[in-house]
Order: C-alpha cells, then sequence, then structure tokens
C-alpha cells in the first residue's frame, strides 16, 4: 500500500505540474480541470503517507 501510494503521489503531482508545459508546447488549450484535479489527488496521497507513516 505504502508504495502504491508513494507512486500515484509522484506520479499525479509531476504530470500535474508537466502537463501545462506539453500542452502549452503543443499549442493546445491547457485542461485546467484536469492538471487542478491531479495536483488535487496526489496532495491527497501525499498526506495519507504523512498521516499513516506509522501503520503502512
Amino acid at each position: 500500500m505504502k508504495q502504491l501510494l508513494s507512486f500515484a503521489a509522484v506520479g499525479l503531482l509531476t504530470s500535474a505540474l508537466l502537463d501545462p508545459l506539453i500542452q502549452s508546447g503543443l499549442d493546445k488549450p491547457v485542461p485546467w480541470p484536469r492538471d487542478i484535479g491531479m495536483f488535487v489527488a496526489g496532495a491527497v496521497c501525499l498526506y495519507l503517507l504523512v498521516k499513516y507513516r506509522r501503520e503502512l
């Protein structure tokens, strides 16, 4: 479970920060709701990792 949360947190936060750069480089509109959703989901995974670090 710890590895899954770690992978999800890193993957979601990284993609949420890099996706606007990629989309703007391709001259496409940036899908802000998707990027904000990915960032929030990654932050929640990171929060769960910190809050339950003893149990995981």
